[in-house]
């Protein structure tokens, strides 16, 4: 099921022109303040306290919808951070993964659920309708999975692009 759900990740590159330390020292400096409410309301799209270091070049921001943002983006944006020739310049390498690992234990739960009630309407009943209601049913809901994945890996775009366009202004002054 990992491998299915694998096709839906996204590789991006982009290029600036602020170093490498500046652009970690920006998003530390960010990660690090204090935020209130009204900050919440009008900051970016990415909140920095999501944004982790895994490794000196590597940032893994984590992006959960939020009471605030009901309907935005669930998943992972990984970036590497790579020197350019010249140190002046940075690429951004990114990968977007839009889900969790509890994506896909619901999409195991909802199959489950469904054979189960399939099942259980074989024992009560012989006839055909109470077995096709269950598959349909579970039809309908493994197509609407697919579907959300690909709304959170858009969200996951413009927030990752919203970033880019972030660390390009800020981290330059």
């Amino acid at each position: 099921m990992k491998r299915l759900f694998s096709k839906y990740h996204r590789h991006y590159t982009f290029d600036l022109d602020t170093p490498k330390n500046l652009i970690v020292g920006y998003i530390s400096q960010q990660k690090g303040k204090k935020r209130n409410f009204l900050d919440k309301l009008t900051s970016v799209p990415i909140d920095f306290s999501e944004v982790n270091f895994t490794d000196t070049d590597t940032i893994e921001i984590n992006v959960r919808p939020s009471t605030l943002k009901p309907f935005g983006g669930n998943g992972k944006i990984r970036i590497e951070l790579i020197s350019g020739l010249n140190r002046a310049g940075t690429r951004l390498q990114a990968e977007i993964i839009p889900y969790y690992k509890s994506n896909i234990y619901g999409t195991y739960f909802i199959i489950f659920f469904f054979a189960l009630l399939a099942l259980l309407g074989l024992l009560i009943s012989t006839n055909g309708l109470a077995i096709l209601i269950p598959l349909f049913s579970s039809l309908f809901f493994l197509t609407i999975i697919p579907l959300l994945i690909l709304k959170s890996r858009s969200q996951l775009k413009e927030n990752l692009e919203d970033l880019v366009i972030e660390l390009e202004r800020k981290s330059s002054l």
